[in-house]
């Protein structure tokens, strides 16, 4: 049985993922992955996390969860961990732990709060050679990879992904959820933007990225309260147009998780998810810069 650790109980993605693992709905869900072991954690100043991190460890115990006092504990009951704390500040310190162990390690979102904590786990993972990766689960909606799919050969112009801005304590505006379209762009366009253009009010955001070759993908950032939420996608192609919306469903980014656990390659690769963080610190660079165009900093990162 390929057993999971979980650290950091404290977001509902904990129980979501055990929860597609015991039901069934993924593809690769049966009797040999569960998650057997996790540690509480918690942020005290951060709501969202101290909140809700009692009741998501109980959820857990009730699943058959062994709830262990250190992340030590979680690494020595586990085959593999995802890194599951919702506030991204803590992230490198608790990568800092889990990495030297040697096990594979999924980091769910957001990395990190900023692109200088997301270089520092990139280098923890050049260090100690460690098998990781992080993904929003919309690069691996149904509707999504099936639209690439049968894209084919057809060249992909453009995509033009919204989704919800919610910001939070100490993170990069776009990093704690809009890192989501964000990510999702990137599914599509892959790496090489070149620069970032923001402009932003206080009903929405509007995020251009110029890629080298001169393909244009952007995010529309929708606030609370102000439109709509939820998330979907316009893929350019040179033979079509393709619009989606995506449920945000957990099921695929699960099945991505058990096959790299299962010595997969990385889906998304170290440099690939360090761009990212440039694309964020480039638009919240151009907000304040008044939607002027600002560079990508360099992200040339092995792997």
């Amino acid at each position: 049985m390929l057993r999971i650790g979980i650290v950091g109980l404290d977001s509902s993605h904990s129980t979501a993922f055990t929860d597609l693992l015991l039901s069934g709905r993924s593809d690769l869900a049966n009797e040999q992955v569960r998650v057997v072991a996790g540690w509480t954690g918690g942020s005290a100043d951060f709501p969202l996390s101290i909140s809700r991190a009692a009741r998501f460890t109980e959820e857990m115990r009730e699943r058959g969860v062994q709830i262990c006092p250190t992340p030590a504990d979680v690494l020595e009951n586990s085959d593999a961990v995802i890194l599951g704390a919702v506030d991204g500040r803590c992230h490198v310190e608790l990568a800092s732990q889990l990495f030297p162990a040697g096990l594979p390690v999924f980091v769910d979102k957001p990395l990190a709060h900023d692109r200088d904590a997301a270089l520092q786990i990139v280098q923890l993972g050049q260090r100690y050679g460690t098998r990781w990766f992080t993904a929003s689960a919309l690069r691996y909606q149904q509707s999504l990879m099936q639209a690439l799919e049968s894209a084919g050969d057809d060249e992909v112009i453009s995509c033009d992904c919204y989704g919800t801005v919610k910001a939070m304590p100490g993170h990069l505006e776009l990093a704690w959820y809009g890192v989501h379209g964000i990510e999702a762009v990137y599914s599509v366009l892959g790496q090489g933007c070149r620069e970032v253009r923001r402009v932003r009010t206080d009903r929405g955001d509007v995020i251009t990225g110029v890629w080298h070759d001169g393909r244009i993908g952007t995010f529309r950032g929708c606030h609370e309260g102000e439109q709509a939420t939820g998330f979907g996608m316009v893929i350019g192609l040179r033979q079509s147009i393709v619009p989606l919306e995506f449920p945000a469903d957990y099921a695929g980014l699960v099945d991505e998780i058990v096959k790299f656990f299962r010595g997969g390659e990385p889906p998304v690769t170290a440099a690939e998810s360090l761009e990212v963080f440039s694309f964020m610190q480039a638009a919240e660079e151009s907000s304040r810069q008044q939607g002027r165009p600002v560079l990508l900093s360099s992200c040339e990162v092995a792997g």
